[in-house]
């Protein structure tokens, strides 16, 4: 195998992901993150000597995030996801890249880049909390977990 050139400052990818619950990102997210596990199927046995041995099991994803508490019609933001989680309802969402048309100094209206390699399938809320402390702003997290695969949409690539 031959070694591969790497270019620090073209090479290591810099942007923001974003979460987005259906068509709309979550409101004023400051983080996300997530999570992809897999089980591990012991078959340690007597021919392994010192020697433990796995093979691989079932996949799960999790996603978590903070975000600013709106009251913003329209937004994602808390309320719909207390809704969504009472409801029990399971969420599309898609982990990407944002771009925005219309994007200002505080804000604007952000879409998914497809040009970017993404993240998506469906999730539920196991986890929502709303916090507070004197003099800050009110912010919540939330805990997804995954329902079902979690699929990678390639970018789409440009035409010319």
């Amino acid at each position: 195998m031959s070694a591969v050139k790497l270019d620090s400052s073209a090479d290591i990818f810099t942007g923001s992901l974003m979460l987005f619950l259906g068509d709309n990102p979550l409101a004023f997210e400051k983080s996300s993150k997530l999570s992809i596990n897999t089980d591990e199927i012991d078959i340690t046995n007597k021919t392994m000597g010192d020697w433990a041995g796995a093979l691989s099991g079932k996949k799960s994803f999790s996603i978590s995030s903070d975000a600013l508490t709106t009251k913003k019609e329209g937004a994602f933001s808390y309320d719909s996801l207390l809704d969504a989680q009472i409801a029990g309802t399971p969420l599309d969402f898609k982990f990407s890249p944002g771009t925005s048309a219309d994007k200002d100094s505080f804000g604007g209206t952000f879409t998914p880049d497809t040009k970017q390699r993404s993240y998506e399938g469906k999730v539920i809320i196991t986890s929502l909390e709303l916090s507070s402390e004197a003099g800050t702003l009110v912010t919540c997290s939330a805990t997804f977990k995954g329902v079902g695969a979690l699929k990678p949409v390639e970018a789409v690539k440009a035409t010319s």
